[in-house]
């Protein structure tokens, strides 16, 4: 009994000399904090926590808020969640607020707006959260519209590309057939030109062959003709030469 008498002013002693240090670094981190000073804040919150034993979502959402404010992300998350733990509701939905903020800067909406979602439903007067689940539920539906609308013009781009290359395989066709026939109508003047030429070589070979056959050459047979012609044009001049009057029988010729 006189032990329990001796012990309780020693454990009053160390109670109350907790308590000032809880105090004391609790309004140091505080200090610091306002002071922007928060590597100095963290130092103190973790001694708290560390040393003394000392926690509460008050604590761990300070702490976060320091965390973040040193561009601490992970270690920000992680005292976020830690305090959103609480029953304090109006602890848990800035906890969960913040928890939004962070996924929106990333870029997760969807984990955003669970987010804000839950701080909502924690603190149905939180109007920071009301507006930034609005922001972000707003942001998602204009992604889904981008999203639809390049799944469109995708589609659309496949079908025009799909219809040009049926065009092009349809003027190729054409082109070739064009060609086909310009190259069948080469050929069939080609042939023509050599039609011809054969009937002209046989219509020699056979005038030829006629000349043979009176034992007359070719050369000698030109001369003749040649002469013919002289003699035919000799002839033409006479005519030429005569006078165009008509004789008077009843005049002497003299």
């Amino acid at each position: 009994m006189n032990i329990i008498r001796l012990l309780n002013p020693i454990l009053t002693i160390i109670i109350n000399d907790k308590i000032d240090q809880i105090n004391k670094l609790t309004s140091l981190a505080e200090k610091s904090f306002l002071n922007k000073n928060y590597s100095e804040s963290i130092k103190n919150y973790k001694t708290l926590i560390d040393s003394l034993d000392y926690s509460n979502e008050k604590v761990f959402l300070n702490l976060a808020h320091a965390h973040l404010l040193s561009s601490d992300t992970l270690n920000a998350i992680e005292n976020y969640n830690l305090a959103s733990l609480t029953e304090n509701n109006k602890i848990k939905s800035i906890a969960f607020q913040q928890l939004g903020n962070i996924n929106e800067k990333n870029n997760k909406l969807n984990e955003a707006l669970n987010f804000y979602k839950e701080s909502i439903i924690a603190d149905n007067e939180n109007n920071d959260s009301k507006f930034n689940y609005e922001l972000v539920k707003k942001k998602l539906e204009q992604e889904k519209n981008q999203q639809n609308k390049e799944k469109d013009n995708k589609e659309n781009s496949k079908e025009n590309q799909k219809k040009n290359q049926s065009e092009n395989k349809k003027q190729d066709k054409e082109g070739q057939e064009e060609k086909k026939k310009e190259s069948e109508s080469q050929e069939e003047k080609k042939q023509n030109e050599q039609s011809k030429n054969d009937q002209k070589k046989s219509k020699e070979e056979s005038i030829e062959e006629k000349l043979k056959k009176i034992n007359m050459t070719k050369k000698k047979a030109e001369m003749i003709l040649n002469a013919l012609n002289n003699n035919e044009f000799q002839y033409i001049q006479q005519l030429k030469r005569k006078p165009s009057k008509k004789t008077d029988k009843t005049k002497p010729d003299w």
